[in-house]
């Protein structure tokens, strides 16, 4: 009762401080530098200009033009740090109050504006934030609209995020999982029309070079003009839904995946066969897991002051229907980012969009094995590997299962054993 009690007074300031900020919007007062640099702070991942001789100068003269109109002092009035720093405290470890407050918050933390002269992707979800159809493509692969044709398959885009030097990584899946699930489009059991490995810009030009001369051997790159960096995984996913929205929005699922899973093909497709790709929801597996204040994952009390993230899933392993595409798009241009892209994209945009997320245990496992179990293989659909040698023993392992070489021992109801078919098609049920 007292959390709640809390949570509508830090509310009620928060919005009376947001009517004072629009009422004296007539003002002009300088921005202290304080607040700029805090600003600048807490954004700069997201703006940062790249060092990299072969980048596009258009782009970050842009995006320093588009820095330069949110923080213009013209027509705009800040309320003292001391009241905010008040307000923020009181909302301190109270319950997330919903995509619509975090952004009313985060526009009265740092004094963002909306862009202007930016397309609206949807008129009725507000003003433009980020500008997520700017993006170049440095290396691009063929659209796959014109292979997407009707048959009783589902149509397939699998998008891999994958760090730039990671190519051993890209090697081993081309060989492993990606050759699996083509062989079986060729087999008919779904219409694969495309895959990507989704790399930004990497630390020198030596990489870079390597990158496309792999890009020549296999036509599978798509590089976003942007610097490829952990805490950059926002901007580079919306950068992936901003090409999917343009080149790709015909097909039916689109698998997000990093290079780090390996996937149970067999269990995929199942899984696929199961969906029904005009339903507005998308399919993975939720992360029950608090704000942490510490570590990897760090985000600090002023940034997000309440107690839990919204519903979102791990977005290592993440189903999106084609049909989703453009609203999860539109929802990233008016909702401010955040560092993680899973909460960002499945917690925060789904929810703008009004969009389900339905949950699957098994859809994404961490915790498998260095050798995977039988049964691990049998009842999973994608798991988190630590190395390259976990992903090269994880597809000798489902190997070796369906080949019926090893078994997967299960105990019934009754305290009786059988033997696990391996080509028997399992029931992965999504909440609804």
């Amino acid at each position: 009762m007292v959390t709640v009690l809390r949570l509508r007074v830090g509310l009620l300031l928060l919005s009376f401080a947001i009517a004072v900020y629009v009422s004296l919007g007539a003002l002009q007062i300088d921005l202290s530098q304080g607040i700029h640099d805090a600003f600048l702070r807490n954004h700069s991942q997201f703006y940062s200009q790249s060092l990299n001789p072969y980048a596009n100068s258009t782009t970050v003269k842009r995006s320093m033009q588009d820095e330069q109109m949110w923080l213009s002092n013209q027509n705009f009035t800040i309320i003292q740090r001391e009241f905010y720093l008040y307000l923020a405290s009181r909302l301190r470890d109270t319950p997330y109050p919903g995509v619509e407050n975090f952004t009313r918050y985060v526009i009265a933390q740092s004094g963002l504006k909306p862009l202007t002269g930016v397309k609206k992707l949807r008129p009725d979800f507000g003003p433009v934030l980020n500008d997520v159809t700017f993006y170049q493509y440095p290396i691009a692969i063929h659209p796959c609209q014109s292979r997407i044709h009707t048959n009783n398959a589902s149509t397939l885009f699998v998008a891999i995020i994958s760090a730039p030097s990671y190519f051993h990584k890209r090697k081993i899946i081309r060989q492993t999982w990606l050759r699996h699930l083509q062989m079986q489009s060729d087999l008919g059991s779904v219409n694969l029309v495309g895959h990507a490995f989704v790399v930004g810009l990497p630390e020198n030009e030596e990489i870079q070079k390597q990158i496309e001369e792999e890009n020549e051997t296999h036509h599978d790159i798509l590089q976003i003009e942007m610097i490829d960096h952990y805490y950059n995984l926002t901007v580079k996913v919306v950068g992936l839904l901003n090409w999917i929205n343009d080149h790709c929005s015909e097909v039916d699922f689109v698998l997000k995946i990093d290079d780090d899973v390996y996937v149970n093909t067999k269990n995929f497709l199942t899984v696929i066969r199961s969906l029904n790709a005009s339903e507005k929801s998308i399919y993975g597996s939720v992360v029950n897991s608090p704000p942490l204040r510490e570590g990897k994952w760090y985000i600090s009390w002023d940034d997000w002051p309440w107690s839990n993230y919204p519903v979102y899933f791990s977005g290592a392993a993440v189903i999106l229907p084609g049909c989703t595409i453009t609203s999860l798009l539109a929802a990233a241009q008016t909702i401010p980012y955040l560092p993680f892209d899973d909460a960002f994209l499945t917690g925060l945009c789904t929810s703008k969009a009004g969009i389900k997320v339905r949950d699957s245990y098994w859809f994404f496992v961490q915790g498998v094995g260095d050798v995977p179990i039988p049964c691990d293989v049998y009842s999973t659909v994608t798991w988190l590997t630590v190395s390259v040698e976990h992903l090269n023993r994880s597809d000798r392992a489902t190997k070796e299962f369906y080949e019926n070489v090893t078994q997967c021992i299960l105990e019934e109801s009754d305290g009786s054993n059988r033997t696990a078919d391996p080509m028997e098609d399992l029931v992965f049920s999504f909440s609804v």
